[in-house]
């Protein structure tokens, strides 16, 4: 299990509160029958969610410098998830690495459904400290990834956040559900 106080932002101002994260938009959905299986999602109901929580947060998806990912770890899991990414996160004539991705799966295995809370305090950490930790034991890419044509690069070692010159953003994707912050 994971715990986070949520706030509103003018009450965590008003009280004096430490502020780590700042929670822009979030967005669900349930893509029912674009779904590859049941337990697959379509690449078209990610985009969907992806699309609808930037839109909501009113940000640049090239101004988020994270994205905490599912990560199936599966031959079909991945490359859906990096599909929709690439199509809702993709600048247009650009393939311009702006993104880095991560997945908590890799640090300390799957949690089930402490996942999405697990990946949300390793972003909001990511963010806090300027660090975008590594997907440990990523050596080789899925070969039916194309991560040439995709704006995401996968952080294989800890490495600083790079300066935008704006705030630091990240977006925590797991399942069907999204937060930009």
């Amino acid at each position: 299990c994971g715990v986070v106080l949520l706030k509103r932002l003018s009450d965590a101002i008003r009280d004096d509160d430490p502020i780590d994260c700042i929670i822009l938009a979030a967005a669900t959905n349930n893509d029912g029958a674009d779904k590859v299986g049941f337990t697959a999602p379509s690449v078209s109901g990610q985009v969907a969610v992806l699309r609808e929580a930037l839109a909501l947060a009113d940000v640049p998806p090239e101004s988020i410098g994270l994205i905490e990912a599912h990560g199936t770890g599966t031959k079909l899991g991945d490359p859906i998830e990096i599909a929709a990414i690439t199509q809702a996160y993709g600048v247009a004539g650009s393939n311009t690495k702006h993104t880095v991705i991560g997945s908590v799966k890799s640090n300390i295995g799957h949690l089930d459904a402490a996942a999405g809370i697990a990946g949300f305090i390793k972003a909001t950490l990511a963010v806090k400290n300027s660090q975008i930790p590594p997907t440990l034991h990523f050596t080789t890419p899925n070969p039916n990834i194309d991560f040439d044509n995709s704006p995401v690069a996968v952080a294989s070692e800890r490495m600083p956040w790079p300066d935008s010159g704006g705030p630091r953003r990240a977006d925590i994707k797991h399942a069907h559900g999204n937060a930009c912050g």
